[in-house]
């Protein structure tokens, strides 16, 4: 099965920021980006989306969010 990942914790490596950088920078809420960089969050709002792309200088969505495969166990 796949699922969305969001690619929060490289961003903030290949970027050399901490989380909190990123929430005063983007505007998005720090709790927000933990719960998706933690997996926890089952959705993405397209806003949040386009202000990591334009405040990280991403022109590909695919730096962002991908899909990944997640084993049986890990489903249930």
């Amino acid at each position: 099965m796949k699922k969305v990942y969001v690619r929060i914790n490289e961003l903030l490596h290949q970027h050399n920021l901490s989380m909190n950088e990123l929430h005063h920078r983007t505007g998005i809420r720090r709790a927000a980006l933990s719960e998706l960089a933690n997996g926890k969050r089952e959705r993405i709002q397209f806003e949040h989306v386009e202000k990591l792309a334009n405040v990280l200088g991403i022109e590909d969505i695919n730096e962002i969010i991908t899909l990944v495969e997640i084993s049986k166990e890990l489903e249930e």
